[in-house]
């Protein structure tokens, strides 16, 4: 049951709604200019109690930061590297704007403009957008709200990665201008393993002999630090090495405990991610400067020169798909597209070859008309 009655305030008269909650509880709602608009009000409320979308009104206030900071703490299963870039989305991007929101008073149309002005990168903005909806998902699982006003909008496209391939040649070139650790260049561009795989090789990972690196863990660097977690698809992988990297490989691990790290930062630690102004940054300088064609590739962009060259040795895609640790053929298809483009024209060639067998192609024969 639920009654409308007047109160003063120094204002003037205002009209409240008395309602009986769910629960069983009384409450009230204060602050009508008018009894209209309080029945309108008390009648929207029993529509919603009726159709089992009823929440709170009091609820509805709790405030966008207030379920956020809750939700953040929550994000405990994400990886160091993905849990920062959530941390960042949520300091810099929704927080500012919406912490001081009341869940309840959030619209769809204001989400849409926010998305729209913000100015970063499509990845960046359609990451903003995700923590400001599983924000407001936390709030419809707390009773705090009842549709969630940031789904259902159109986000910017992803940019997409300009992926760089280099010649056998081209990578020697820079490996020949390292003034260290030439093996890690080799290593990259013909294994295809993530930077975290490499730094998180333990001595015990390699079998040299067998020409493998068993993949067990990622030594990620987040603000830093490096964390040392699982691997990035939670699944340990074995990856084929070349012989002649192997061959370089083999000094740096002679005489060291099976639990070592092969590659070192400092005694007992594993390596950080290679930042601007090191030692391969430098060697790519140099090789880019001796020859203007030379294309501009990243640390991360030796995975794609690793891809580039498995393919060109032939490797089918599924090969392609466990030496780089796919989820899928599919998804090594959708990100090397381009490099499949020669197996079109395989296909027209094996398809010319076994026509020309075939000999000359007979004239069609016309049927005479009937008369």
């Amino acid at each position: 049951m639920s009654s409308i009655t007047p109160y003063q305030t120094k204002a003037g008269r205002r009209w409240q709604v008395q309602y009986t909650k769910p629960d069983g509880s009384r409450s009230r709602k204060r602050g009508f200019p008018t009894k209209a608009a309080a029945t309108a009000w008390e009648q929207d409320q029993g529509h919603a109690r009726r159709a089992g979308s009823w929440v709170d009104p009091a609820r509805e206030k709790t405030t966008v930061s207030e379920i956020g900071t809750r939700w953040l703490a929550a994000q405990t299963h994400l990886k160091p590297s993905t849990a920062a870039v959530t941390d960042q989305a949520w300091r810099l991007r929704v927080k500012p704007m919406w912490g001081h929101r009341e869940v309840g008073s959030l619209r769809p149309s204001e989400i849409q403009e926010w998305i729209a002005s913000l100015n970063v990168s499509g990845s960046t903005a359609r990451r903003a957008h995700a923590c400001l909806a599983q924000v407001l998902d936390m709030a419809i699982a707390d009773g705090c709200l009842v549709k969630n006003p940031a789904r259902g909008l159109k986000l910017p496209r992803r940019s997409k990665a300009v992926k760089v391939y280099l010649t056998m040649e081209q990578v020697r070139a820079i490996a020949d201008q390292c003034s260290v650790k030439s093996e890690i260049v080799w290593l990259l561009a013909t294994s295809g393993i993530r930077w975290s795989e490499l730094a998180g090789l333990q001595v015990r990972d390699l079998d040299l002999g067998r020409r493998r690196a068993h993949l067990q863990r990622a030594a990620v660097t987040v603000n830093g630090k490096v964390e040392i977690g699982t691997l990035k698809s939670h699944e340990a992988r074995t990856v084929a090495i070349p012989r002649f990297v192997c061959n370089m490989l083999e000094p740096l691990i002679e005489g060291k405990p099976k639990s070592a790290w092969v590659w070192e930062r400092v005694p007992g630690e594993p390596m950080k991610l290679q930042g601007s102004g090191s030692w391969f940054h430098g060697a790519r300088d140099r090789a880019m400067a001796a020859d203007p064609n030379f294309p501009r590739v990243t640390m991360h962009g030796l995975r794609h020169v690793a891809a580039g060259l498995l393919v060109s040795a032939g490797a089918s895609v599924k090969v392609v798909q466990r030496q780089l640790g796919h989820s899928s053929a599919a998804m090594t298809l959708d990100v090397y597209a381009d490099l499949f483009d020669g197996d079109l024209d395989a296909v027209a060639d094996t398809m010319e070859e076994i026509h020309n067998g075939l000999g000359a192609v007979q004239s069609a024969v016309t049927q005479p008309k009937a008369a």
